[in-house]
């Protein structure tokens, strides 16, 4: 390719030692090379060094340390912007990957339109891709609201840095969401690719795979609602609506998955939004024919 805009690629780093350099092979392997990975440490290993004695050496990956431990992925997301050199910048969390041509199909995308995710693909724990936000799109479509928050799986964008805003914020689960939200509202329109080229696995260590699910995403829910009572979101009027109508329904049906855990239908809450399609089957779960 010929120009191509150096893409800066956002790794927060907690408890990452055994995925890390999964994460980044991911990265070298990209078919579009003019990248660096800005690594935003949150508890204060040496990801460089640890990289390093796995054979991992390169000069386009710099870390810089939030100071902290456990921060949070959005301070150390933003922490890491502070070293990224980028016109456009990318996000990839410390234990998933891309697909090698991730970047080579979304840059151009992010160049065009501000911003582009493509049809995440989630892996479960034998690392077998078994679901995607919108399994029957085939072409280019361009998101809603409704895209980003409904499907309950994250989208990790690639977009001109010139819409980065003030970052992330800070909440005990979903920044990413709100991010991308602002991120729409500010572009008014975020391409989607088709294709499953972010690859998202999920882990026994996750949030939505832990016991204390439910305390984590009530905390959540109800911080996100308060933000946007307050306006602290850079929203249009409609995405905060749509926003807040959607946190609202996560918060009532969060009753209901502590419910189904206490009497053992599920085990966490990525089992729960699983066999109840995400709370839209909850009646037929409950009364099973």
């Amino acid at each position: 390719m010929v120009n191509q805009p150096l893409v800066s690629i956002i790794i927060p780093a907690y408890r990452a030692e055994n995925t890390i350099a999964f994460t980044v092979r991911s990265v070298l392997a990209q078919t579009y090379d003019h990248w660096q990975v800005a690594i935003g440490v949150d508890d204060q290993v040496d990801y460089l060094q640890l990289l390093a004695e796995q054979g991992i050496n390169d000069p386009r990956l710099k870390q810089i340390f939030t100071g902290g431990i456990g921060s949070g992925e959005a301070i150390a997301r933003n922490t890491a912007v502070s070293i990224c050199d980028g016109e456009i910048l990318a996000n990839l969390d410390a234990d998933d990957a891309f697909a090698p041509d991730r970047l080579e199909k979304l840059v151009p995308l992010a160049e065009k339109y501000g911003v582009a995710i493509d049809n995440t693909g989630v892996y479960n724990s034998e690392l077998v891709l078994y679901k995607q936000p919108f399994p029957q799109r085939q072409e280019l479509s361009f998101a809603t609201a409704a895209d980003i928050l409904s499907p309950r799986i994250p989208f990790f964008p690639v977009f001109q840095r010139q819409f980065l805003g003030t970052g992330w914020t800070k909440v005990p689960f979903a920044a990413d969401v709100l991010f991308n939200l602002e991120l729409l509202s500010r572009t008014e329109k975020v391409a989607i690719h088709p294709d499953p080229l972010y690859r998202y696995y999920k882990r026994d260590n996750s949030i939505t795979q832990s016991a204390n699910a439910f305390e984590t995403a009530e905390k959540a829910y109800l911080t996100i609602l308060s933000l946007l009572d307050e306006g602290a979101l850079t929203l249009t009027d409609t995405i905060r609506q749509a926003a807040h109508q959607e946190f609202s329904e996560n918060l009532a049906l969060n009753k209901v998955f502590r419910r189904y855990m206490k009497e053992g239908r599920c085990q966490n809450l990525e089992q729960f939004l699983d066999m109840t399609n995400n709370g839209q089957q909850i009646e037929f779960a409950a009364h099973p024919n």
